[in-house]
C-alpha cells in the first residue's frame, strides 16, 4: 500500500524491518525515512518501527515535492547512496570472509552484480532466483 509520505526524523530512532527482520537503525537527528518509495513512487520497501519515543516531521505528497524540490531530491538522494556505501562495504566483507567456501554466500558475487547493476528489472526472468540453499533459511 503506497503512503506518499516522507519522513525526518527529528528525535528518537526506528528500526527498518524486512519482514520479521530488523536489518537496520536510524537514530540520526535528520535522517529521511520513506525515501525509496519517495523517490520510486511505490510503496514501501520495508517496515518501520520506532524503537523509542520518537518525533518526525512529514512531508505529505512525497513523490510530487522530490519532482519540484531538487534539493530534496538530492538530501533523499545523498542518505540513499550512504546507506548503500554502507551495504555494499558490509557485503564485499562477507565475499571475502567466505571466498572459496562453497556455502550459499557464494551468492555475494551475484548480490553485488545486481547491486551494481543499473536495471536490475531488465535482467532475464529465467535467471535463477537469490536466496538461501537452504530450506530452515527464509528467502528475503
Amino acid at each position: 500500500m503506497r503512503t506518499d509520505h516522507l519522513y525526518v526524523l527529528k528525535s528518537g530512532g526506528f528500526d527498518v524491518l524486512l519482514g520479521s527482520v530488523a536489518f537496520v537503525h536510524i537514530g540520526q537527528p535528520g535522517a529521511f525515512l520513506g525515501g525509496i518509495s519517495a523517490v520510486l513512487e511505490g510503496a514501501p520497501s520495508a517496515t518501520l518501527v520506532a524503537s523509542e519515543d520518537s518525533w518526525v516531521y512529514v512531508i505529505e505528497h512525497a513523490s510530487d515535492v522530490v519532482r519540484v524540490r531538487p534539493e530534496l531530491t538530492l538530501a533523499v538522494a545523498q542518505g540513499l547512496a550512504r546507506r548503500l556505501v554502507a551495504v555494499t562495504g558490509y557485503l564485499v566483507d562477507i565475499k571475502r570472509q567466505y571466498a572459496g567456501t562453497g556455502t550459499h554466500l557464494a551468492l555475494m558475487d551475484r548480490v553485488l552484480a545486481e547491486l551494481a547493476s543499473q536495471d536490475a528489472a531488465s535482467q532475464a526472468a529465467d535467471a535463477e532466483p537469490l536466496g538461501s540453499e537452504r530450506a530452515d533459511v527464509p528467502d528475503y
